[in-house]
């Protein structure tokens, strides 16, 4: 790869290394939007000249950041030799998407265009020592580094997911699903020990914008986005971005010390010896054979179901009147029951509220809050490059 010559772009806008780095800018958005272009049709695009065009293509497939395509025109609109077609080149870069909670660590390696290339997965106790959560993230980080075949400086950012409060600062300011983790500051521990840029935000807030980057709220932009299980949470997105508020804890209803929710999943679980009765745990797990044991007819779980939906709607309904969302996405262990809890949920909501949300539950399992955490590295990447890109940048990892 080459570089090109160093020339300060803070000048006099007439100066041609600004006006040559607003070209490579405005060339590498038209192929980072996506598809493969002739230099005609990124000319066109970019509102530049031909000529002009192929310089800053020259410049871009030097510096490593797209590629020649080998997609050509239809013959019917081809005369004489087909034109060359460029693409921008994922490879070019990466970031992690980080999600560390009670149980587990798990890394995610994405490209840039949001491929994910390398993940890797640590099991934690919820017990877990703070030296010991953070030596397993680092473990991890490390292993899905390798897996990618990637060194730490290939690495453009990364944003990571944790339970609790995230403050302003980066800093878990509140965690009690997690001993000791009150204070912690993940992206300098990252940062000091992996030299990578990283953010740090709460992981329901992560797994909200997971579901509208690439599960099933898509088309919604206003969502509530709940976790069921043993460990209740709740994220906002609002016009589609994360809603943290003031102090990082928007719609953090499990704070809500009135609120008589803060057990309901324990006590659902109590139903399930009962269900389970007859049946060896290994053919599911206890919450499932609840709702097994309600689709049967007994009346004691579906009693339980029903009760804990109370709960759940009595939680998430001042959330839900104050946003007025879109949509109502179920998400954690729970989510696994599909119909058998979405639909008591949607009931007690269109009770509830006047104007009242869709209701559905989340397909991505625990992969969610990562998946999130990589959208929000991406995007801090993304005005990154376009914001340092000039005639002397590169990508960090090599050409492939």
């Amino acid at each position: 790869m080459t570089s090109f010559t160093a020339r300060s772009t803070a000048q006099l806008s007439g100066d041609t290394s600004v006006v040559r780095t607003l070209n490579l800018r405005s060339v590498l958005r038209v192929l980072y939007d996506g598809g493969s272009h002739t230099i005609t049709a990124i000319a066109a695009a970019a509102r530049i000249s031909r000529p002009t065009a192929s310089q800053a293509i020259t410049d871009l497939l030097d510096a490593g950041w797209i590629r020649s395509s080998d997609q050509t025109v239809d013959k019917k609109d081809r005369v004489g030799r087909p034109a060359q077609r460029f693409e921008f080149r994922p490879g070019a870069g990466h970031v992690l998407g980080v999600d560390i909670g009670g149980h587990k660590v798990l890394v995610l390696v994405s490209d840039l265009s949001g491929e994910i290339v390398a993940e890797h997965r640590e099991t934690l106790r919820p017990a877990s020592s703070r030296a010991r959560r953070l030596a397993i993230m680092n473990q991890a980080i490390t292993a899905a580094l390798n897996a990618a075949g990637l060194s730490a400086a290939g690495i453009s950012c990364a944003a990571i997911a944790t339970p609790g409060v995230v403050g302003p600062d980066g800093k878990v300011a509140h965690a009690p699903a997690i001993p000791d983790w009150e204070g912690v500051d993940l992206g300098k521990q990252v940062h000091d020990r992996f030299g990578i840029p990283t953010q740090v935000f709460n992981d329901m807030r992560m797994a909200a914008l997971a579901e509208h980057w690439k599960g099933v709220a898509r088309d919604a932009s206003d969502v509530v986005y709940v976790h069921v299980g043993r460990r209740m949470g709740t994220g906002l997105l609002v016009a589609g971005r994360p809603h943290a508020g003031g102090h990082g804890a928007a719609a953090e209803i499990g704070l809500w010390r009135g609120l008589p929710w803060a057990h309901a999943y324990e006590r659902l679980l109590e139903l399930a010896p009962r269900a389970l009765a007859g049946r060896s745990e290994d053919q599911g797990d206890a919450i499932q054979a609840i709702f097994d044991a309600a689709k049967a007819g007994d009346a004691a779980a579906q009693a339980g179901i029903d009760g804990f939906a109370d709960l759940l709607v009595q939680g998430l309904a001042p959330v839900m009147v104050t946003i007025d969302p879109e949509l109502v996405i179920i998400g954690g262990g729970l989510s696994a029951a599909g119909e058998a809890i979405r639909e008591p949920v949607r009931v007690r909501v269109e009770r509830e509220t006047a104007f009242p949300p869709a209701v559905v539950c989340s397909v991505m399992g625990d992969h969610s809050s990562a998946i999130g955490a990589v959208r929000s590295a991406l995007d801090v990447a993304e005005e990154r490059l376009f914001t340092d890109l000039t005639p002397t940048s590169k990508p960090a990892t090599a050409q492939a």
